[in-house]
Parts: structure tokens; sequence; C-alpha cells
């Protein structure tokens, strides 16, 4: 599973030096891609669970948290 971080490590690496904005991008590409694998839901799904449900439900429920703590205040 991790062998494709090993793998590209050396190129991410250089490329970061060049170009850190796309070597980011790259590795957050390759993260999902192993986490699609991991998890067996592909890179598409995996990124739809991440940053359209779990990111947004985080930021709701601190959100509601913040509140109800600032109003026992």
């Amino acid at each position: 599973m991790y062998d494709a971080l090993y793998e590209c490590h050396d190129i991410i690496l250089e490329f970061a030096m060049t170009e850190p904005i796309s070597a980011l991008f790259a590795a957050c590409v390759l993260i999902l891609e192993i986490i699609g694998k991991w998890t067996g839901m592909g890179y598409e799904l995996a990124n739809i669970v991440i940053f359209v449900l779990i990111q947004p439900a985080l930021i709701v429920l601190f959100s509601y948290l913040w509140l109800k703590e600032k109003r026992r205040r």
C-alpha cells in the first residue's frame, strides 16, 4: 500500500524544489489514491467522502459546540 509513496518519494522531493504548489497537490492526490485503495472506495469516492461529507460535518459540529459553549458563558 505504501509502495507508491516510497516509489514517488524522490520524484516528489525533486519536484517540490522547483514547483512546490504542484508537488503539494500531487502528494495530496497520491494520499487520496492510497486512502481509496486501502478502503476499497477508489479515489473519487474517497475525495467525495472526505471533502463533501466529513469536512462540512466537522465544521458544522465544531460551530455548534462553539456556539453552545459561548452561550453558556
